[in-house]
């Protein structure tokens, strides 16, 4: 029988700060995609979509070399990375058919014929795929124990969606938005905000639970360095202040006008800690190294 003895920490350094920003953009472009669908936006699903492309060149640019987001989509079989390519690739063609009604005419698919709602099911499954693939690659990370749960999908879905709400909260009284968009906006983001800060808890909760090393990551996120920007950044500004300022104005009622800076507001913390979130959680990442005697 070998004898191992773990002589400290070590934080893993593949996925860094643009990394980040490619799993923030995909989340948060899928997200407004389609909530954005669901309630009759054009526009935000233009701005979804643009956010997924933003996200596939930085994952581009992380990958440093054309050739190799190439050969990233071709281990499908056995890589999150192959099938997040090809969710992104299948989102921005079907996305982009599926947009294309609102601004052309006389195209054969439009949104309300079957061929139409058929291409909005596509988009839909692939903006989905891209939201939740990243949480699947890093839970498939057995030597990240912190990362290493079922629990990581279901979190980044519902932070997708919340980034989601966010980018509509933010764009919809300079866009020319309704009351009742901007409204439906501010459910939907109260029911959010709050899922995702309870579910966050949650996680984290279970990790505390967990090994050493899950133990050590979630030391990392709420009392060491990390917890600056996770406990102030993400919890307080990205969830609980958007919260409360969205319900506050949902309850108040006071009209479009008055109603578009506050909430306009929380959309735009929900976004930057939906930032911090991805961030956060990447610089958590560690394991333990093992020396075999």
């Amino acid at each position: 029988m070998v004898d191992q003895f773990v002589i400290g920490f070590k934080t893993q350094k593949w996925w860094g700060s643009l990394a980040a920003i490619d799993f923030f953009l995909g989340g948060t472009g899928g997200g407004t995609f389609i909530l954005s669908m669901y309630l009759g936006l054009p526009f935000g699903m233009v701005l979804g979509w643009i956010a997924v492309a933003l996200g596939a060149v930085a994952l581009l640019i992380d990958l440093g070399r054309p050739d190799r987001f190439l050969r990233a989509g071709s281990q499908v079989a056995r890589s999150w990375i192959s099938r997040g390519v090809v969710f992104t690739t299948l989102f921005l063609v079907f996305g982009l058919l599926r947009m294309a009604p609102e601004w052309l005419t006389g195209l054969a698919w439009g949104s309300s014929t079957g061929l139409g709602q058929a291409i909005g099911v596509v988009a839909a499954l692939g903006a989905l795929g891209v939201m939740m693939y990243t949480g699947f690659l890093l839970s498939h990370s057995p030597s990240i124990p912190f990362w290493n749960t079922t629990l990581l999908p279901l979190l980044f879905a519902l932070y997708g969606f919340a980034c989601g709400a966010g980018v509509l909260l933010v764009a919809l009284p300079s866009l020319g938005g309704r009351a009742a968009d901007l409204k439906s906006a501010a459910v939907i983001g109260i029911a959010l905000f709050a899922a995702c800060l309870v579910f966050l808890w949650i996680y984290l909760l279970t990790m505390a639970s967990s090994t050493v090393a899950a133990k050590e990551s979630v030391r990392m996120l709420v009392r060491a360095q990390l917890s600056v920007p996770f406990l102030i950044g993400v919890n307080l500004v990205g969830l609980v202040v958007p919260l409360v300022l969205a319900a506050s104005v949902y309850l108040a009622d006071p009209g479009f006008a008055a109603a578009s800076p506050a909430l306009a507001a929380a959309g735009l913390l929900a976004l930057i800690g939906g930032y911090l979130f991805r961030y956060s959680l990447l610089r958590a990442g560690v394991y333990p190294p093992v020396i075999d005697l």
